[in-house]
């Protein structure tokens, strides 16, 4: 009898080392996946804004994602990071919104759509200026945990903007 119950604990723990393998692979392929789209769309859209009176003149295009958010919980969420060198950022708000409008017109023109109605299939979650180098957070809003994700940190930068203005 003991071997018995020993053997379904066995089996029941294979199957769910199995299971957790199977996701964590799923997760890193969708990340590999993401990651790739995402650079191609960024650099579409930067090549896009060399030519115009922006602030996002590169000249070492490519780009790569220096880093990505793993995991919100227990969820993946895509929102990868880029580092860009040229002259430094005068309003970041305006070149957020420079961005996000390249970032739509290049995703639009490789087909790109979101995982929901009614969104940007990308979204720029965050630019900042460190040291001599432009930094942007993009989110692929392939899956509701980084729509959530991006939505979450859109309303607490809503509040830190009231905060600020008190």
């Amino acid at each position: 009898m003991l071997i018995i119950v020993l053997l379904v604990v066995l089996i029941l723990a294979l199957l769910y080392a199995r299971r957790v393998w199977h996701r964590r692979h799923a997760m890193n392929n969708m990340r590999q996946y993401t990651s790739r789209v995402t650079a191609q769309v960024v650099n579409a859209a930067l090549g896009q804004l060399q030519d115009g009176t922006t602030q996002w003149h590169e000249a070492h295009l490519p780009l790569t994602p220096i880093a990505h958010t793993r995991d919100w919980g227990q969820k993946a969420i895509m929102v990868y990071e880029f580092a860009a060198t040229g002259e430094s950022l005068n309003n970041t708000g305006q070149a957020k919104a420079e961005l996000q409008a390249a970032i739509d017109q290049a995703a639009h023109k490789m087909g790109i759509v979101s995982a929901a109605v009614g969104l940007s299939p990308f979204a720029v979650v965050d630019v900042w200026q460190r040291a001599q180098e432009k930094h942007f957070s993009v989110a692929f809003q392939i899956n509701q945990s980084t729509i959530e994700y991006v939505q979450d940190i859109t309303r607490a930068a809503e509040e830190d903007a009231l905060k600020e203005k008190k």
